[in-house]
């Protein structure tokens, strides 16, 4: 029996919430870490340019940092490293950046029907701790709906590298999927660069032609797809033919 896999981005996809430079400064100056207003305000400075700095690094080479690594170098720019320190900071910026997590409207019933109409649906995220995303999907309630999480943190690369694709793939077993997300780079060039269907979600900034605009719109795309091929046009416009499944 041929399995019908959908790999689903996470972050402005599913969910969203602030950045995490944003989440650190409310973090740092919280009474759980009781860290002195003055060192605060420098640290909460530090992370934002080691973070912002990292993200050029993370984008060119396609590698990930870990949050780890991220705050012992942020911590490393102010006072003497703790490892105990830095092990409390992450575990409780963790637990605030999932706090302000939050669902879109159209997450739930999306991932509810795939799930009801017996897909498998494997949540594939660039993140810097694979807790940030396990932890957020729990807290939302949405686990139930997912069969596996495969996060950058995990493997060390970024989604648009080759082989978190390949890697989702070979979890599932399948020999196609058609991914969903909202980065046109890494969840629509990415995919289809390595012979995968992909379906663009406008969460806001650039629109092609061919995006949706929501996971509901996606949702039918995939239905349609059962009984019928998904083509592009030249123009990039979705269209349904009789041939084969899946292509897009």
């Amino acid at each position: 029996m041929r399995r019908e896999v959908v790999l689903v981005d996470l972050g402005n996809t599913l969910i969203h919430g602030p950045r995490i430079t944003e989440v650190f400064k409310h973090v740092i100056l919280s009474e759980d870490l009781r860290v002195d207003p003055s060192e605060a305000t420098k640290l909460a400075h530090a992370f934002d340019e080691v973070y912002n700095s990292l993200k050029v690094v993370k984008r060119k080479l396609l590698i990930e940092v870990s949050l780890h690594t991220i705050l012992k170098i942020t911590l490393g720019k102010i006072f003497a490293v703790n490892g105990g320190f830095i092990e409390r900071l992450r575990e409780v910026l963790i637990h605030h950046y999932v706090d302000t997590r939050r669902t879109h409207e159209d997450a739930l019933v999306f991932l509810r029907e795939l799930k009801r109409n017996g897909f498998t649906v494997i949540v594939v995220s660039n993140i810097s701790d694979h807790y940030m995303a396990l932890e957020s999907l729990r807290k939302l309630s949405l686990m139930s709906y997912i069969d596996d999480i495969l996060t950058s943190a995990q493997l060390g690369i970024r989604k648009p590298h080759p082989l978190i694709y390949l890697r989702a793939m070979q979890i599932t077993s399948a020999f196609n999927a058609i991914f969903v997300g909202d980065n046109i780079e890494t969840d629509v060039i990415g995919p289809e660069r390595i012979g995968l269907n992909a379906i663009h979600v406008f969460r806001g900034g650039l629109k092609l032609k061919r995006s949706v605009d929501s996971l509901l719109q996606a949702l039918d795309i995939i239905l349609a797809g059962r009984s019928k091929s998904l083509m592009k046009t030249q123009g990039g416009v979705y269209v349904l033919s009789n041939s084969a499944p899946w292509k897009i």
